[in-house]
């Protein structure tokens, strides 16, 4: 008997299953490709999202903030004036666009610290090896050389630019190749 005479029902099986395969991977395509366009659309479009605006309203709401509304706002309070703390004293910057947003803006450091007590986190400041300000009175004078007078956003967006871009052009590239295969 011939296996691949007309009518042989393994031919028609092994059509029918090819055939089931084929939809299944052109319908994961389609969910692949569906997923990349998404991911392609928001890394571009939230690009943006990294302004200055946002991570000054952050700081604001959220530094040294000791009486948040709930666990999850404790947690995040917390968690804001560790990386705040951590990125003014390991890159010499103080505040998002500089030390005047301590001073310009209401924030919860504000209204727990008086100007002429300390105008900005004594991160701020510029310190020696041990992590002692170099000049504490200079520093809440702001006489140049004992406090840090850059903003941090520049550090901040720098990396978070890219990424975006990266996320972004990955996902286009994977689309041209799936619109190519």
């Amino acid at each position: 008997m011939n296996p691949y005479a007309p009518g042989n029902k393994t031919i028609t099986n092994d059509r029918a299953s090819l055939k089931s395969r084929l939809w299944n991977y052109i319908i994961l395509m389609l969910v692949t490709y569906g997923f990349e366009v998404a991911s392609c659309i928001t890394a571009a479009t939230h690009r943006d999202f990294f302004t200055p605006n946002l991570f000054l309203k952050q700081m604001l709401e959220k530094y040294q903030n000791l009486e948040p509304a709930n666990n999850d706002d404790k947690w995040m309070s917390e968690g804001v004036t560790r990386t705040w703390d951590r990125l003014m004293l390991q890159n010499q910057c103080c505040g998002v666009n500089g030390p005047s947003d301590w001073q310009n803006y209401m924030s919860v450091f504000r209204s727990r610290n008086s100007d002429s007590e300390f105008p900005w986190p004594r991160q701020c400041c510029v310190m020696d090896v041990q992590g002692i300000p170099i000049n504490l009175d200079g520093c809440k004078l702001g006489v140049s050389g004992y406090y840090n007078n850059k903003g941090c956003y520049d550090i901040i967006s720098g990396p978070m630019d890219r990424h975006a871009w990266g996320v972004a052009w990955f996902g286009f590239a994977i689309l041209c190749w799936t619109v190519s295969t």
